[in-house]
């Protein structure tokens, strides 16, 4: 029974693991060849896959190097970067705080996915976040509480918005602050003929304050990127663009290709995108996990209700073999050799124990002559310093009484000749 549990869970966990397989890294083929050798394809969750550019300046940002152009579809951005075509008109832009600006793939055309800003001088954009929803009732609305930073707006003059080298005229990092604070919010996306149209800033405030004839172009589709080119997908009259529907981008997904595994955790909240590809990985993730769950549920019943049974087991009773002569004399021999062995042992720990005794004693010995010496040396050396000691007090002191002597014997000669030469002079007198 417990075998055929065993072969139930593996062959479920090998079907999962490969439906899983299958489903694994799945991007468009258009996506992967287009930007494949202009970045990194990176999975930051099981499933979600992002792409980062190789060349990327330090004040470099999406929607800067490129052109605005009017079209029947609104505000169109013609990029002059070579993954422009896709990156530009598909998915979503979000700079995450290790890796940069990344790219998260989505399968809806629009002209340009922006937000817009404009006041009595400037107007501005930045890239549509991915946590955002378009309504077309409504229009962009932030389902969690998220805006985009100043210092990712691009901002310019009315004169040079519709310049082919806009981003000669940007307003650098230190006034966009002032510059975003003087502005309002405006955004205004419309679905129009089965296409998403860009209205944003209205043109007739373009026209006005920029004092610019700026006509509509029609936005041509085309299928095949190797058509355009920088200088010929603009024409007097209309622009070229390359389109692919959701359900030829689905039907032509890539599997089992090489992805980078991200080992840095994101700061993207995948929760809260609202991209509807993202949205339909997390809920197969989701599923998944629930199916484990209830497989591994399933198990654990199963092996309880097998190993725990009415019938109580009863122990085993160990069998007592007799053994023969011929074991028998091999254990007393084996006996004999251990215990003639242990007795070495002994023999051996007790002569090193008495040698070490030996030792000890013969320290203890020399260590005592040591003191004693050292005794004796001291005792004599005390003795001779005394007798130095007395020696020199000795003859200090004789010393002293000789001079005294002296000095009382010269004393008593000067005394004697002073009387002496004293009785002279009386007697000369009379």
């Amino acid at each position: 029974m417990k075998k055929l549990i065993i072969l139930s869970v593996i062959i479920i966990g090998g079907l999962i693991g490969a439906t899983e397989t299958s489903a694994h890294h799945r991007v468009s083929n258009y996506f992967y060849n287009g930007l494949h050798p202009h970045g990194t394809w990176i999975e930051i969750d099981h499933g979600v896959v992002v792409w980062r550019p190789t060349i990327m300046r330090r004040d470099w940002s999406p929607y800067r190097e490129g052109r605005w152009i009017w079209t029947t579809d609104g505000w169109y951005w013609h990029s002059y970067e070579p993954f422009g075509y896709i990156t530009y008109h598909y998915g979503r832009w979000y700079y995450d705080d290790y890796y940069g600006w990344l790219w998260v793939p989505g399968y809806e055309y629009a002209p340009a996915w922006v937000e817009w800003r404009y006041g009595d001088d400037y107007i501005g954009w930045a890239p549509l976040h991915p946590y955002t929803t378009i309504y077309i009732t409504i229009g962009v609305v932030y389902p969690h509480s998220y805006y985009n930073p100043y210092y990712h707006w691009n901002f310019v003059t009315y004169n040079h918005f519709y310049d082919p080298y806009v981003y000669n005229y940007c307003v650098g990092p230190r006034y966009k602050y002032r510059v975003h604070s003087k502005t309002r919010y405006r955004t205004n996306y419309v679905r129009h003929n089965g296409r998403i149209r860009n209205n944003g800033v209205d043109i007739g405030v373009v026209r006005n304050r920029s004092g610019q004839r700026i006509r509509e172009r029609d936005l041509l589709r085309v299928s095949d990127e190797r058509t355009l080119n920088r200088t010929d997908r603009i024409e007097k009259d209309r622009i070229r663009t390359v389109y692919k529907s959701r359900d030829e981008l689905e039907r032509n997904e890539v599997r089992g290709k090489e992805i980078k595994r991200s080992r840095h955790k994101t700061s993207l909240d995948l929760s809260r995108v609202q991209i509807r590809e993202v949205k339909e990985r997390n809920k197969r993730n989701s599923n998944r996990d629930e199916q484990r769950k209830q497989l591994y549920k399933r198990t654990n019943e199963k092996r309880k209700f097998s190993g725990t049974s009415d019938r109580t087991k009863e122990p085993r009773k160990k069998v007592v073999r007799e053994k023969n002569s011929r074991e028998k004399s091999q254990d007393k021999n084996l006996y004999r050799r251990n215990n003639s062995s242990n007795e070495k042992r002994n023999i051996d720990k007790n002569s090193s124990f008495n040698r070490n005794d030996q030792r000890h004693k013969k320290k203890s010995v020399q260590q005592n002559v040591n003191r004693n010496r050292n005794n004796d040396k001291k005792v004599r050396t005390k003795t001779t310093n005394r007798n130095r000691n007395d020696s020199k007090t000795f003859v200090t002191r004789k010393n002293r009484n000789d001079n005294k002597t002296q000095n009382k014997s010269t004393n008593s000669n000067r005394r004697q000749e002073k009387s002496g030469s004293d009785n002279k002079r009386k007697v000369s007198r009379r």
